[in-house]
């Protein structure tokens, strides 16, 4: 099974979206969306949040806030579905991500989408680093991001 590991802010918008369009709650890049639905279908992988808004998310959609349903409304815009989240630890997203993956041996690729310096060597080769500067995810992310799940080890 393949893997995106998923932040929000700096991936999926851009401050510069943000103020743009005035979004409040949940604000996502149409674009980036585009970009991460084309990911998710060339990678033939599945979604894993990273993001801090993964509190509001639960895999039981009646354990989700009101958050959580604009989430997945808005990833079902796309075609999109939210398969898991990475667990709760101090804040600490390589732990945190690292941890998820010990739990779900199944998994062959990954990548990991995030605007922050994620530094662990098992991460290396598996990090698509976004600038919320460029405005999120862009085309050389996607393509990056499909190139490293698609490779065989």
């Amino acid at each position: 099974m393949n893997v995106i590991f998923l932040d929000f802010d700096g991936v999926l918008n851009s401050d510069r979206y943000i103020l743009t369009h005035r979004a409040q709650g949940i604000a996502l890049d149409p674009l980036c969306m585009t970009l991460l639905a084309d990911i998710v279908n060339a990678g033939r992988a599945k979604i894993v949040l990273t993001t801090s808004w993964r509190s509001h998310w639960s895999a039981n959609p009646k354990r989700c806030d009101i958050t959580g349903e604009e989430i997945n409304a808005k990833f079902a815009e796309y075609g999109l579905e939210i398969y898991d989240k990475t667990p709760h630890l101090g804040y600490v997203r390589e732990e945190e991500i690292l941890a998820w993956l010990d739990d779900n041996p199944e998994v062959t690729n990954f990548v990991v989408l995030d605007d922050m310096f994620l530094e662990h060597r098992y991460l290396e080769g598996h990090f698509v680093r976004t600038s919320s500067l460029r405005g999120g995810l862009d085309e050389d992310d996607t393509k990056e991001a499909i190139s490293i799940l698609n490779r065989s080890f």
